[in-house]
């Protein structure tokens, strides 16, 4: 939330990221919306969403 990414940040990213699930609409708020906007733009984010995606999912 500050000048600088910290793990307070990846951790805030990740838990925003429930609030669907919980039927909690965050579309009001667009300032939380451009925080996980720029947060997504990360190159990051993106090379972790790939090795997410590519970890089998247990049935």
């Amino acid at each position: 939330m500050g000048s600088s990414f910290t793990v307070a940040d990846a951790y805030l990213f990740t838990v925003l990221g429930w609030m669907p699930g919980f039927a909690i609409d965050l579309g009001p708020c667009p300032s939380i919306s451009d925080y996980i906007q720029r947060i997504e733009g990360r190159a990051s984010v993106a090379a972790a969403r790939v090795r997410e995606a590519e970890i089998p999912t247990v049935t």
